[in-house]
C-alpha cells in the first residue's frame, strides 16, 4: 500500500533532510511541502495526504499546533505526525489535544520516520520514548485534583486489559512491543485501544493514555 504524506516545516532544510531519508522507502510517497500553516492547510486541500508531518513550532500567521488542530477538523482528515525537539512539552500537549496521532523527535528522524510514517497511517499512537514520560507526566495531577477525578470516571468502564495496554502505549511501546509482552497478537493490541477510544471518547490512543496516566490508578486502594 503506498502511503503519501505532506511535510510542514519552516525550516527547508529540515524539509530536504526528511525527504531524502523518506526517498529510500518505497511505499511512502511524499506529495506536498509547506513552511506555514497556511501554506499546509493548502497542501492538505491539494494533495488529500494520508499523513502530515507537521513542525509544531511554525512562524507566521498560527503555529503548528493550531495546523493540526484546522487539519484534523476538515472532513476525512489526515493523520498528523508531530515532528518535535525536546523544548517544545506545551506545544505537545496542545498537538495532542488538537488531534495528533503520535510525536517525533527531530533526532529520532533518521531511524524511525518512515515507521511512524507508516504507524500514523494505521491510526497507530507513536511517541518517541524520550518523549513519552514529559508528555504524560505534564498532564499528570494530584489525586485530589478535579482534573484526576475527571479522569477516573472517563476511564470507569475501561477493563483491566485496556487499562493495561494504555499504560503501556504511555510508556512508548508499540503495538508490536504490546503484543509480545502481554503475550496477544498486535491486532488484538489494536481493538483494545479502539474500544478504550470508544469508551472514554478519546480520539487517540496516546489520549487514552493520558487519560489513564490523569487518572492515578496506582493510586486506589485495591
Amino acid at each position: 500500500m503506498q502511503i503519501t504524506a505532506v511535510m510542514v516545516d519552516d525550516e527547508t532544510l529540515v524539509l530536504d533532510s526528511l525527504e531524502r531519508i523518506l526517498s529510500r522507502e518505497e511505499d511512502i510517497t511524499v506529495v506536498g511541502r509547506a513552511t506555514t500553516g497556511p501554506e499546509a492547510l493548502q497542501a492538505v486541500r491539494t494533495h488529500r495526504p494520508d499523513v502530515v508531518l507537521m513542525d509544531l513550532l511554525l512562524k507566521g500567521d498560527f503555529d503548528g499546533v493550531e495546523a493540526t488542530r484546522r487539519i484534523r477538523n476538515t472532513l476525512n482528515p489526515p493523520a498528523v505526525l508531530a515532528v518535535t525537539s525536546f523544548d517544545t512539552d506545551t506545544y505537545m500537549r496542545g498537538a495532542l489535544d488538537a488531534g495528533a496521532t503520535g510525536f517525533l523527535l527531530k533526532n529520532d528522524a533518521t531511524t524511525s520516520l518512515a515507521e511512524a510514517i507508516r504507524m500514523a497511517h494505521a491510526g497507530d499512537p507513536m511517541i518517541s520514548p524520550a518523549l513519552t514520560s514529559r508528555l504524560i507526566a505534564s498532564y499528570v495531577a494530584p489525586q485530589a485534583d478535579p482534573v484526576c477525578a475527571a479522569a477516573r470516571r472517563q476511564v470507569a468502564g475501561l477493563s483491566a486489559r485496556e487499562i493495561d495496554v494504555a499504560q503501556l502505549v504511555g510508556a512508548g511501546r508499540t503495538y508490536d512491543d504490546i503484543a509480545r509482552q502481554l503475550f496477544i497478537s498486535p491486532s488484538t493490541v489494536k481493538s483494545t485501544i479502539r474500544r478504550a477510544m470508544s469508551k472514554t471518547g478519546a480520539d487517540s490512543g496516546a489520549q487514552v493514555a493520558v487519560l489513564v496516566a490523569q487518572a492515578r490508578l496506582d493510586l486506589l486502594e485495591g
